[in-house]
Protein backbone atom coordinates (compact mmCIF):
# COMPACT_ATOMS: atom_id res chain seq x y z
CA UNK A 1 0.00 0.00 0.00
CA UNK A 2 2.83 2.43 0.82
CA UNK A 3 4.36 1.85 -2.60
CA UNK A 4 1.01 2.51 -4.31
CA UNK A 5 0.56 5.79 -2.43
CA UNK A 6 4.12 6.84 -3.16
CA UNK A 7 3.95 6.20 -6.87
CA UNK A 8 0.54 7.86 -7.06
CA UNK A 9 2.07 10.95 -5.48
CA UNK A 10 5.03 10.66 -7.85
CA UNK A 11 2.66 10.43 -10.81
CA UNK A 12 0.73 13.52 -9.71
CA UNK A 13 3.91 15.52 -9.09
CA UNK A 14 5.35 14.65 -12.47
CA UNK A 15 2.04 15.23 -14.22
CA UNK A 16 1.90 18.73 -12.77
CA UNK A 17 5.47 19.36 -13.80
CA UNK A 18 4.80 17.97 -17.24
CA UNK A 19 1.79 20.25 -17.62
CA UNK A 20 3.81 23.28 -16.61
CA UNK A 21 6.62 22.37 -18.95
CA UNK A 22 4.22 21.70 -21.79
CA UNK A 23 2.47 25.02 -21.28
CA UNK A 24 5.81 26.81 -21.24
CA UNK A 25 6.76 25.48 -24.64
CA UNK A 26 3.36 25.54 -26.35
CA UNK A 27 4.04 28.87 -27.98
CA UNK A 28 7.76 28.34 -28.58
CA UNK A 29 8.32 24.94 -30.12
CA UNK A 30 5.48 22.72 -31.20
CA UNK A 31 7.72 19.67 -31.60
CA UNK A 32 9.07 19.60 -28.05
CA UNK A 33 5.80 18.89 -26.23
CA UNK A 34 5.46 15.79 -28.38
CA UNK A 35 8.89 14.61 -27.23
CA UNK A 36 8.00 15.31 -23.62
CA UNK A 37 4.69 13.52 -24.01
CA UNK A 38 6.44 10.47 -25.43
CA UNK A 39 8.81 10.30 -22.46
CA UNK A 40 5.95 10.95 -20.05
CA UNK A 41 3.85 8.07 -21.38
CA UNK A 42 6.92 5.84 -21.38
CA UNK A 43 7.24 6.69 -17.70
CA UNK A 44 3.65 5.68 -17.13
CA UNK A 45 4.26 2.37 -18.86
CA UNK A 46 7.33 1.66 -16.73
CA UNK A 47 5.46 2.65 -13.60
CA UNK A 48 2.49 0.39 -14.24
CA UNK A 49 4.89 -2.45 -15.12
CA UNK A 50 6.63 -1.95 -11.73
CA UNK A 51 9.90 -0.67 -13.19
CA UNK A 52 10.43 2.40 -10.96
CA UNK A 53 14.05 3.02 -12.01
CA UNK A 54 13.08 3.22 -15.67
CA UNK A 55 10.03 5.29 -14.75
CA UNK A 56 12.15 7.87 -12.96
CA UNK A 57 14.57 8.07 -15.90
CA UNK A 58 11.66 8.66 -18.26
CA UNK A 59 10.12 11.27 -16.01
CA UNK A 60 13.44 13.11 -15.74
CA UNK A 61 13.61 13.19 -19.52
CA UNK A 62 10.00 14.35 -19.85
CA UNK A 63 10.40 17.25 -17.43
CA UNK A 64 12.37 20.19 -18.70
CA UNK A 65 14.29 21.92 -15.91
CA UNK A 66 13.21 25.53 -15.55
CA UNK A 67 11.82 27.86 -12.91
CA UNK A 68 8.35 26.33 -13.38
CA UNK A 69 9.38 22.69 -12.89
CA UNK A 70 12.31 23.03 -10.46
CA UNK A 71 10.12 22.57 -7.39
CA UNK A 72 8.63 19.42 -8.92
CA UNK A 73 12.12 17.94 -9.38
CA UNK A 74 13.12 18.91 -5.85
CA UNK A 75 9.90 17.53 -4.34
CA UNK A 76 10.33 14.25 -6.19
CA UNK A 77 13.96 13.94 -5.06
CA UNK A 78 13.11 14.72 -1.45
CA UNK A 79 10.24 12.24 -1.51
CA UNK A 80 12.58 9.53 -2.74
CA UNK A 81 15.21 10.34 -0.11
CA UNK A 82 12.67 10.16 2.70
CA UNK A 83 11.60 6.74 1.44
CA UNK A 84 15.22 5.57 1.52
CA UNK A 85 15.54 5.54 -2.28
CA UNK A 86 18.69 7.64 -2.00
CA UNK A 87 20.35 6.56 -5.25
CA UNK A 88 17.27 7.72 -7.17
CA UNK A 89 17.22 11.02 -5.28
CA UNK A 90 20.89 11.53 -6.13
CA UNK A 91 20.14 10.92 -9.80
CA UNK A 92 17.43 13.57 -9.80
CA UNK A 93 19.47 16.20 -7.99
CA UNK A 94 22.57 15.53 -10.11
CA UNK A 95 20.37 15.96 -13.17
CA UNK A 96 19.32 19.37 -11.89
CA UNK A 97 22.89 20.54 -11.38
CA UNK A 98 23.86 19.35 -14.86
CA UNK A 99 21.19 21.44 -16.55
CA UNK A 100 21.88 25.01 -17.72
CA UNK A 101 19.40 27.78 -17.17
CA UNK A 102 19.04 27.68 -13.39
CA UNK A 103 19.67 30.81 -11.38
CA UNK A 104 22.56 30.82 -8.92
CA UNK A 105 20.14 30.46 -6.02
CA UNK A 106 18.41 27.50 -7.68
CA UNK A 107 21.78 25.84 -8.30
CA UNK A 108 22.66 26.28 -4.64
CA UNK A 109 19.31 24.85 -3.55
CA UNK A 110 19.86 21.80 -5.74
CA UNK A 111 23.40 21.47 -4.38
CA UNK A 112 22.09 21.51 -0.80
CA UNK A 113 19.59 18.76 -1.59
CA UNK A 114 22.30 16.67 -3.24
CA UNK A 115 24.47 17.10 -0.14
CA UNK A 116 21.56 15.83 1.96
CA UNK A 117 21.32 12.81 -0.32
CA UNK A 118 25.01 12.10 0.20
CA UNK A 119 24.66 12.43 3.98
CA UNK A 120 21.76 9.98 3.96
CA UNK A 121 23.78 7.50 1.91
CA UNK A 122 26.90 7.87 4.07
CA UNK A 123 28.97 9.61 1.39
CA UNK A 124 30.13 12.22 3.87
CA UNK A 125 33.23 13.37 1.97
CA UNK A 126 31.12 14.30 -1.04
CA UNK A 127 28.54 16.01 1.14
CA UNK A 128 31.25 17.94 2.97
CA UNK A 129 32.73 19.27 -0.28
CA UNK A 130 29.35 20.51 -1.50
CA UNK A 131 28.48 22.09 1.84
CA UNK A 132 31.81 23.88 2.26
CA UNK A 133 31.30 25.38 -1.17
CA UNK A 134 27.84 26.60 -0.15
CA UNK A 135 29.27 28.19 3.00
CA UNK A 136 31.61 30.24 0.81
CA UNK A 137 29.25 31.08 -2.04
CA UNK A 138 25.64 31.07 -0.82
CA UNK A 139 24.25 33.60 1.62
CA UNK A 140 20.81 32.00 1.29
CA UNK A 141 21.90 28.46 2.20
CA UNK A 142 25.04 29.12 4.27
CA UNK A 143 23.33 28.53 7.61
CA UNK A 144 21.69 25.27 6.51
CA UNK A 145 25.04 24.10 5.14
CA UNK A 146 26.79 24.92 8.44
CA UNK A 147 24.26 22.89 10.43
CA UNK A 148 24.78 19.88 8.16
CA UNK A 149 28.56 20.26 8.47
CA UNK A 150 28.21 20.12 12.25
CA UNK A 151 26.32 16.83 11.84
CA UNK A 152 29.02 15.43 9.56
CA UNK A 153 31.92 16.43 11.81
CA UNK A 154 30.04 15.07 14.83
CA UNK A 155 29.61 11.70 13.12
CA UNK A 156 33.28 11.71 12.11
CA UNK A 157 34.49 12.75 15.60
CA UNK A 158 36.14 15.83 14.09
CA UNK A 159 35.47 17.96 17.14
CA UNK A 160 37.62 20.97 16.24
CA UNK A 161 35.77 21.34 12.95
CA UNK A 162 32.41 20.81 14.64
CA UNK A 163 33.16 23.56 17.17
CA UNK A 164 34.36 25.86 14.39
CA UNK A 165 31.19 25.37 12.33
CA UNK A 166 28.98 25.85 15.41
CA UNK A 167 30.67 29.20 16.10
CA UNK A 168 29.56 30.41 12.65
CA UNK A 169 25.93 29.38 12.95
CA UNK A 170 23.42 32.06 13.85
CA UNK A 171 21.44 31.05 16.93
CA UNK A 172 18.14 31.90 15.22
CA UNK A 173 19.04 29.56 12.34
CA UNK A 174 19.78 26.60 14.59
CA UNK A 175 16.91 24.36 15.59
CA UNK A 176 17.98 21.42 17.71
CA UNK A 177 15.59 18.52 17.93
CA UNK A 178 16.73 18.01 21.51
CA UNK A 179 16.40 21.64 22.50
CA UNK A 180 20.11 22.27 23.10
CA UNK A 181 21.65 25.64 22.43
CA UNK A 182 24.77 25.99 20.30
CA UNK A 183 26.97 26.68 23.37
CA UNK A 184 25.67 23.48 24.99
CA UNK A 185 26.53 21.62 21.81
CA UNK A 186 30.04 23.10 21.79
CA UNK A 187 30.49 22.16 25.44
CA UNK A 188 29.76 18.52 24.59
CA UNK A 189 32.22 18.66 21.69
CA UNK A 190 34.90 20.02 24.04
CA UNK A 191 34.10 17.25 26.53
CA UNK A 192 34.58 14.69 23.76
CA UNK A 193 38.03 16.16 23.15
CA UNK A 194 38.82 16.05 26.87
CA UNK A 195 37.71 12.43 27.06
CA UNK A 196 40.24 11.48 24.39
CA UNK A 197 42.91 13.48 26.25
CA UNK A 198 42.17 11.67 29.51
CA UNK A 199 42.38 8.28 27.84
CA UNK A 200 45.76 9.30 26.40
CA UNK A 201 46.84 10.76 29.78
CA UNK A 202 47.34 14.15 28.21
CA UNK A 203 46.13 15.92 31.33
CA UNK A 204 47.22 19.43 30.40
CA UNK A 205 45.30 19.31 27.14
CA UNK A 206 42.28 17.78 28.90
CA UNK A 207 42.24 20.69 31.34
CA UNK A 208 42.28 23.17 28.45
CA UNK A 209 39.36 21.46 26.75
CA UNK A 210 37.33 21.22 29.97
CA UNK A 211 37.86 24.90 30.70
CA UNK A 212 36.61 25.57 27.18
CA UNK A 213 33.55 23.37 27.82
CA UNK A 214 32.64 25.31 30.96
CA UNK A 215 33.27 28.52 29.03
CA UNK A 216 30.64 27.48 26.52
CA UNK A 217 28.23 26.16 29.17
CA UNK A 218 28.96 26.85 32.83
CA UNK A 219 26.08 24.51 33.73
CA UNK A 220 27.66 21.50 32.04
CA UNK A 221 27.45 18.67 34.57
CA UNK A 222 29.36 16.50 32.13
CA UNK A 223 32.32 18.90 32.18
CA UNK A 224 32.30 18.94 35.98
CA UNK A 225 32.27 15.14 36.12
CA UNK A 226 35.22 14.95 33.74
CA UNK A 227 37.06 17.70 35.63
CA UNK A 228 36.64 15.71 38.85
CA UNK A 229 38.01 12.62 37.10
CA UNK A 230 41.00 14.68 35.93
CA UNK A 231 41.72 16.07 39.40
CA UNK A 232 41.45 12.64 41.03
CA UNK A 233 43.94 11.24 38.52
CA UNK A 234 46.33 13.96 39.68
CA UNK A 235 45.64 13.38 43.39
CA UNK A 236 43.88 16.75 43.75
CA UNK A 237 40.92 15.50 45.76
CA UNK A 238 39.91 18.88 47.18
CA UNK A 239 39.76 20.32 43.67
CA UNK A 240 37.77 17.29 42.55
CA UNK A 241 35.20 17.98 45.28
CA UNK A 242 34.92 21.60 44.15
CA UNK A 243 33.73 20.35 40.77
CA UNK A 244 31.53 17.58 42.16
CA UNK A 245 29.77 19.99 44.51
CA UNK A 246 28.60 22.01 41.48
CA UNK A 247 26.63 19.14 39.96
CA UNK A 248 23.50 19.42 42.15
CA UNK A 249 23.02 22.97 40.87
CA UNK A 250 24.04 22.18 37.30
CA UNK A 251 21.80 19.15 36.82
CA UNK A 252 20.73 17.10 39.86
CA UNK A 253 19.77 14.16 37.63
CA UNK A 254 23.50 13.41 37.34
CA UNK A 255 24.15 13.28 41.09
CA UNK A 256 24.19 9.44 41.00
CA UNK A 257 27.00 9.62 38.43
CA UNK A 258 29.07 11.71 40.84
CA UNK A 259 28.75 9.62 44.00
CA UNK A 260 31.61 7.19 43.48
CA UNK A 261 34.12 10.00 42.89
CA UNK A 262 32.63 12.01 45.75
CA UNK A 263 33.08 9.15 48.21
CA UNK A 264 36.59 8.44 46.96
CA UNK A 265 37.66 12.06 47.32
CA UNK A 266 36.33 12.48 50.86
CA UNK A 267 37.90 9.18 51.91
CA UNK A 268 41.29 10.10 50.45
CA UNK A 269 41.12 13.34 52.44
CA UNK A 270 40.25 11.38 55.60
CA UNK A 271 36.92 13.17 55.98
CA UNK A 272 34.42 10.33 56.36
CA UNK A 273 32.22 12.28 58.76
CA UNK A 274 32.01 15.19 56.32
CA UNK A 275 31.11 12.75 53.56
CA UNK A 276 28.18 11.34 55.55
CA UNK A 277 26.90 14.84 56.33
CA UNK A 278 27.18 15.85 52.69
CA UNK A 279 25.34 12.75 51.46
CA UNK A 280 22.52 13.23 53.97
CA UNK A 281 22.20 16.86 52.91
CA UNK A 282 21.92 15.81 49.28
CA UNK A 283 19.28 13.24 50.20
CA UNK A 284 17.15 15.99 51.73
CA UNK A 285 17.38 18.29 48.71
CA UNK A 286 17.67 15.77 45.86
CA UNK A 287 16.44 12.32 47.00
CA UNK A 288 17.52 9.30 44.99
CA UNK A 289 17.94 5.59 45.59
CA UNK A 290 21.66 5.77 44.83
CA UNK A 291 22.05 8.24 47.69
CA UNK A 292 20.09 5.99 50.06
CA UNK A 293 22.35 3.06 49.20
CA UNK A 294 25.56 5.12 49.53
CA UNK A 295 24.52 6.41 52.94
CA UNK A 296 23.62 2.88 54.06
CA UNK A 297 27.02 1.69 52.86
CA UNK A 298 28.71 4.40 54.96
CA UNK A 299 26.70 3.38 58.02
CA UNK A 300 27.61 -0.24 57.40
CA UNK A 301 31.26 0.75 56.96
CA UNK A 302 31.11 2.18 60.47
CA UNK A 303 30.33 -1.34 61.66
CA UNK A 304 26.59 -1.67 62.20
CA UNK A 305 24.48 -3.56 59.68
CA UNK A 306 21.31 -3.04 61.72
CA UNK A 307 21.59 0.76 61.73
CA UNK A 308 22.13 0.64 57.96
CA UNK A 309 19.15 -1.71 57.55
CA UNK A 310 16.90 0.49 59.71
CA UNK A 311 17.90 3.53 57.64
CA UNK A 312 17.06 1.78 54.36
CA UNK A 313 13.77 0.46 55.77
CA UNK A 314 12.73 3.96 56.80
CA UNK A 315 13.63 5.36 53.38
CA UNK A 316 11.84 2.45 51.69
CA UNK A 317 8.60 3.46 53.41
CA UNK A 318 8.90 6.93 51.89
CA UNK A 319 10.22 5.89 48.47
CA UNK A 320 9.66 2.19 47.62
CA UNK A 321 12.38 0.91 45.30
CA UNK A 322 13.58 -2.41 43.95
CA UNK A 323 17.21 -1.38 44.43
CA UNK A 324 16.83 -0.37 48.06
CA UNK A 325 14.84 -3.55 48.73
CA UNK A 326 17.71 -5.54 47.27
CA UNK A 327 20.25 -3.82 49.53
CA UNK A 328 17.99 -4.41 52.55
CA UNK A 329 17.92 -8.14 51.77
CA UNK A 330 21.72 -8.14 51.47
CA UNK A 331 22.02 -6.56 54.91
CA UNK A 332 19.75 -9.11 56.58
CA UNK A 333 21.10 -12.24 54.86
CA UNK A 334 24.30 -12.60 56.96
CA UNK A 335 22.21 -12.41 60.13
CA UNK A 336 19.57 -14.95 59.12
CA UNK A 337 19.48 -18.73 59.35
CA UNK A 338 17.40 -21.76 58.45
CA UNK A 339 14.13 -21.28 56.58
CA UNK A 340 14.32 -17.48 56.89
CA UNK A 341 17.69 -17.44 55.15
CA UNK A 342 16.45 -19.71 52.37
CA UNK A 343 13.45 -17.46 51.78
CA UNK A 344 15.59 -14.34 51.72
CA UNK A 345 17.91 -15.97 49.18
CA UNK A 346 14.94 -16.84 46.95
CA UNK A 347 13.63 -13.30 47.24
CA UNK A 348 17.04 -11.87 46.39
CA UNK A 349 17.29 -14.07 43.29
CA UNK A 350 13.94 -12.72 42.13
CA UNK A 351 14.89 -9.10 42.81
CA UNK A 352 18.27 -9.56 41.08
CA UNK A 353 16.46 -10.89 38.00
CA UNK A 354 14.06 -7.94 37.95
CA UNK A 355 16.92 -5.44 38.29
CA UNK A 356 18.92 -7.14 35.52
CA UNK A 357 15.94 -6.94 33.16
CA UNK A 358 15.25 -3.25 33.81
CA UNK A 359 17.20 -0.52 31.98
CA UNK A 360 18.97 2.08 34.09
CA UNK A 361 18.89 5.01 31.66
CA UNK A 362 16.33 6.54 29.32
CA UNK A 363 16.35 9.27 26.68
CA UNK A 364 13.81 11.98 27.46
CA UNK A 365 13.41 12.75 23.74
CA UNK A 366 12.97 9.42 21.96
CA UNK A 367 12.61 6.88 24.78
CA UNK A 368 15.83 4.95 24.03
CA UNK A 369 16.79 2.83 27.04
CA UNK A 370 19.95 1.07 28.14
CA UNK A 371 22.21 0.21 31.04
CA UNK A 372 25.02 2.62 30.14
CA UNK A 373 25.07 6.41 30.14
CA UNK A 374 25.43 7.74 26.60
CA UNK A 375 25.96 11.48 26.34
CA UNK A 376 24.84 11.33 22.70
CA UNK A 377 21.64 9.31 22.35
CA UNK A 378 22.18 6.44 19.86
CA UNK A 379 18.52 6.69 18.91
CA UNK A 380 17.77 10.35 18.20
CA UNK A 381 21.32 11.81 18.24
CA UNK A 382 20.44 14.29 20.98
CA UNK A 383 23.15 15.43 23.39
CA UNK A 384 22.55 15.17 27.13
CA UNK A 385 19.05 13.69 26.86
CA UNK A 386 19.85 10.32 28.46
CA UNK A 387 19.55 10.31 32.23
CA UNK A 388 19.03 7.80 35.05
CA UNK A 389 15.50 6.42 35.19
CA UNK A 390 13.55 7.51 38.25
CA UNK A 391 10.86 5.61 40.09
CA UNK A 392 10.41 2.20 41.68
CA UNK A 393 12.77 0.50 39.21
CA UNK A 394 15.31 3.34 39.05
CA UNK A 395 16.37 6.32 41.12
Amino acid sequence: MDAVVFFAALLIAVAVGYGLGRYRYTRRDSSRPKDYALQYYKGLSYLFNEQPDSAIDAFISSLDVNSDTLETHLALGNMLRKRGEVSKAIKIHQNLLARPGLTIKQQHESQLELARDYIRSGLLDRAEALLLELVKLSSAYKQAALVHLIEIYQDENEWDNAISMASKVEEKSYQSGGGQSLPQLQAHFSCEQALVDLEQRNYSKARTHLLAALGYDFASARASLLFARLEISQGRYRDALDHLHKIPDQDPDYIPESLQMTCESYEKLGESASLLRYLKGLLQSHPSNSLVIKIADRLRWDGDDYIAADFIAEQFKQRPSIRTLNRLIELYLPHSAGRARENLQLLKQLVDTVIAEKPSYCCSKCGFTGNSLHWLCPGCKTWGSIKPIRGVAGE
